[in-house]
């Protein structure tokens, strides 16, 4: 399953290229709740100006759907890249190795903060099925 941002010009300003990131985080995990499955790993792929791309992965350390989780391991990945002035024409984030959400695993903690940003998904989710993609959307990174 993947999620890609293409710009109508070449972006070169790494806090643009971190905003569509958690945009396209966002839209993966929408799409992975709403067919209930679950990523083993996320792969994020940065296509340049002169057409060549890089490609980075990285298995997860446990499999999920949330966002916030996505988020923060593709923001892992495009730092890796040390893009410095890179000319980005597209960026695409896949969900790799997906499985049935049934195959979800969670760490039980005493902490109840852990809950709500799943609650606020689950929440979210509703309310997109509902109104349509445009109303709601991340306003900050995780």
């Amino acid at each position: 399953m993947i999620s890609e941002h293409r710009y109508d010009r070449d972006e070169l300003d790494p806090a643009q290229h971190r905003r569509a990131l958690l945009a396209l985080a966002d839209h993966l995990g929408a799409r992975l709740r709403a067919s209930d499955q679950i990523a083993t790993g996320v792969t994020l792929s940065v296509r340049y100006a002169d057409a060549s791309s890089t490609r980075r992965s990285r298995t997860l350390p446990e499999p999920t759907q949330h966002t916030v989780l996505l988020a923060r391991t593709a923001y892992t990945l495009y730092d890796s890249l040390g893009l410095q002035r890179a000319r980005v024409r597209s960026i695409a984030l896949r969900g790799d190795a997906l499985r049935s959400d049934d195959w979800a695993t969670r760490q039980l903690t005493l902490d109840s903060s852990d809950d709500r940003p799943l609650a606020i998904e689950a929440v979210a989710d509703r309310a997109l099925a509902r109104f349509g993609h445009h109303l709601l959307y991340p306003a900050a990174s995780p």
